[in-house]
């Protein structure tokens, strides 16, 4: 029987989020996106103050799960509290499901469609999680895409800049702090292959292209990340240098360049 893989979205509360709206529409991308999955055995779990209107796309479906917060929202700020707060509501259900592999996605993320199949094919119980170390930076306001290492401001690698490049093997009830919470063990993204190496513990290579996703105001750590003005300055370097999205790469991360909602700038160049 396969390990349980789980997706886990942190959503911002409707009451301090700048455009609702947009949330909303960049939410329903992303869940078009995880739903293109080539290996359809997988969860997500939304953990918001509220239902957004993307969701009715997805509530008959058993693998979708909305768990509401009960605290009250705050605006966003640097250490990002409330999506900390929401991940681990996330990781609390996926313990009460027995754990399994665990990747967190910002809801304005795209994923490979093979995401899912690769990530299961490289990470066993021998490792304590995956990273995805490739990937592009995909501008949402200008609709252009830039292969890592990018252009200027940022010479590394993937996981090194994109939050969602990681996968937790998630083992609860054991004895094993880095088996119940991976994440706390680790440390951030861009600091899993170094502590996994100081540790001594094996961690896979997803062989995947990942999407890092800039430019839609949404993403916290756009405006509230004391890097905030040099991730600015990246999404200027990648909207210079860039290639326009075209309807192949689109595909590639289940979305049709052609139904992209009428406003968005990637609808067309």
């Amino acid at each position: 029987m396969s390990e349980p893989f789980v997706f886990g979205v942190p959503l911002i509360a409707r009451g301090v989020a700048a455009d609702w709206a947009l949330v909303d529409r960049l939410l329903g991308l992303t869940l078009r996106s995880v739903l293109a999955q080539a290996d359809g055995d997988f969860r997500l779990v939304l953990a918001a103050h509220d239902r957004p209107g993307a969701w009715d796309a997805v509530a008959d479906d058993p693998r979708f799960e909305l768990v509401l917060a009960d605290w009250t929202p705050e605006p966003p700020n640097a250490p990002n509290d409330d999506g900390g707060r929401k991940k681990w509501l996330v990781k609390e259900r996926v313990r009460a499901i027995g754990g399994g592999l665990l990747m967190f996605l910002d809801a304005d993320d795209w994923v490979p469609r093979d995401l899912v199949a690769k990530a299961r094919a490289v990470v066993t119980p021998a490792h304590v999680g995956g990273v995805v170390r490739d990937g592009v930076a995909l501008d949402w306001r200008s609709g252009r895409v830039a292969r890592f290492p990018l252009p200027g401001p940022f010479a590394g690698p993937f996981h090194s800049l994109c939050g969602s490049s990681t996968v937790a093997r998630v083992v609860p009830g054991g004895a094993d702090e880095l088996g119940r919470d991976p994440h706390l063990t680790l440390g951030s993204h861009h600091q899993w292959p170094e502590r996994a190496a100081e540790l001594g513990v094996a961690l896979a290579a997803i062989d995947v292209t990942g999407l890092y996703m800039i430019g839609t105001g949404q993403n916290h750590s756009e405006h509230q990340s004391p890097v905030a003005d040099w991730r600015r300055g990246i999404t200027d370097a990648v909207r210079s240098e860039g290639v326009p999205l075209d309807a192949a790469m689109a595909a590639q991360f289940g979305q049709d360049l052609e139904a992209l909602p009428d406003r968005s700038p990637l609808r067309s160049p």
